[in-house]
This record gives structure tokens, sequence and C-alpha cells, in this order.
């Protein structure tokens, strides 16, 4: 072999060698991705699992500090639903005529419902622009009642009552308020928010001028935390094995969909 053919080919064997260093790399790095990603979805699972076994221990046994009784007439936020029919006292967020109805069981403090929506809450707000069924948020306020003599009492009612506002003040206002609260939640369950928190997350959703003035009013004077009651009421009366609950036409998700919500309605409807 003459000097420039070895030249040549130990150039080439570096190439490769480098060639064969990168692909390597590549392929331990998607490794890494999909055992991370596969780490995150099991710990989200198993949050939720324990969301759904907290709740279904808790809901049959506390008692409502606003009362034990629906109240039929209590004032209720633009577009929510009132006693009648099958979601009563839901919020829907979109009206997919002729489309599958998927209600959403949730409270604003559970942890479950938190890891929920930070995985899960953008594939269902899209199943609600995109017309694929009508989503409607359900809320309930049981963990409040675990802790009565916490910092911000009644936590999860004042923040399903500051939700109501949020929507009087317009949808994609009410959608940002609800993300925003879950997305707050206190690293310390019970904690809760403070009516200031809630008028804040409020004008993070962008409520402002005359209306942020009504939001603020609305958030105060707790205008719908007879509503939140009511839905909580509901929660309580319809056995809901625990939370985030998700429901097709009356029928439970089970939790194994969730990754695939979309196509679960697909296959369901």
């Amino acid at each position: 072999m003459s000097p420039a053919e070895s030249k040549k080919s130990t150039k080439e064997k570096a190439a490769a060698a480098r060639a064969a260093a990168e692909a390597e790399q590549r392929r331990r790095d998607r490794n890494i991705r999909i055992i991370g990603g596969i780490a995150i979805a099991v710990v989200v699972g198993l949050i939720i699992g324990i969301g759904v076994i907290g709740s279904r221990n808790n809901s049959s046994t506390v008692a409502s500090s606003l009362g034990t009784e629906i109240v039929n007439d209590a004032a209720l936020p633009t577009g929510a639903n009132g006693a009648d029919g099958d979601y009563a006292w839901g919020m829907p967020i979109n009206d997919a005529a002729g489309k599958p109805t998927l209600a959403i069981w949730e409270d604003f403090q559970c942890p479950a419902c938190a890891a929920f929506e930070a995985q899960y809450g953008p594939a269902i707000e899209k199943i609600a622009a995109d017309g694929i069924a009508t989503v409607i948020y359900r809320p309930t306020t049981f963990i409040e009642k675990n802790f009565p003599a916490g910092a911000n009492p009644l936590s999860s009612s004042r923040a399903a009552s500051a939700y109501g506002c949020a929507v009087d003040a317009g949808k994609e206002q009410g959608q940002k308020f609800h993300d925003i609260v879950f997305a707050n939640q206190p690293a310390q369950e019970g904690d809760g928010w403070s009516d200031d928190q809630l008028i804040q997350f409020g004008k993070d959703a962008g409520i402002t001028g005359d209306q942020l003035t009504t939001f603020e009013s609305c958030v105060k004077d707790r205008k719908y935390i007879q509503w939140a009651n009511n839905s909580y009421l509901t929660f309580q009366s319809s056995n809901v094995p625990g939370t985030p609950a998700l429901y097709l036409n009356g029928k439970e998700v089970p939790t194994d969909a969730y990754k695939d919500l979309a196509g679960y309605i697909a296959q369901n409807s």
C-alpha cells in the first residue's frame, strides 16, 4: 500500500469511528429521553392513583362546612349548569353539539388533579377546541374539609368560586385562571390560597379594567361559593370514586386511557 493510500485509509477509519461514536451517543440520548418519559408517566400515574384512593376514602365521610343541602337557586357563573340535567352544577367550556360529553371532576387543592392537569390538560383543551367532545369541568371541594383550621380555610370552595368569577370575565380568562390555579398549587397540601392570591391569578389570566374590579368584588364576596358547594354535594351523592375522575357520556374513563383521550373518545362514542 502506498503512503497516500495508507493515509486515506487512516482518515476513513477515523471518520468511521467518529460516526459510530456519534450514533452511539444519539442512541444513548434517545434511551434517556424514553426512560425519562416513562418515569414521568409512572410518577403521574402513581400520584393520580393515590389521589383517587385518598378521595375515595374522604369523600364519603366528610361533611360540608357550607351546608349539607343543595340550594337550587344559588348564583351561577356565566354558562354554568343549574340543578337540572346529567351534569348539574358543571361548567361547560365548549359546546360540541352532537358529540359526546367528557365530564371531569376536580378539586383545585387535589395534588393528583394538579399532576393530571400538568400532564393531560393541554390535550383536554384541544379536545374542546377541536369539537371532539363537549368538555365539562365539575368542581368538588372535599380536600378543604380535612384542613378546617388551616391558614386559608375553604380554599377549594373559594378557588372554585373565583373560577366562576373568572369565567364571568370571559371563557378564555376562565380557562387561563383554571390552569394558573392548578399550576400554583401549594407544595404543602391544605395550605390553599388567600383571596389576594386568587385575585392575582385573575390578573395573570388577563382580567383587566372594569372586569378586574368586578372580579375582585366577586372573589371577596365569594359570590359562587354555594354553586361550588352544590357541586361538591352532587359529587358526594353520585359516589364518584375519586379525583381526578373522567366520565365519557356517563361512563368512567379508565386511567390508562388518559394518555390518548381523543383516541379513546373516538373508539367509545
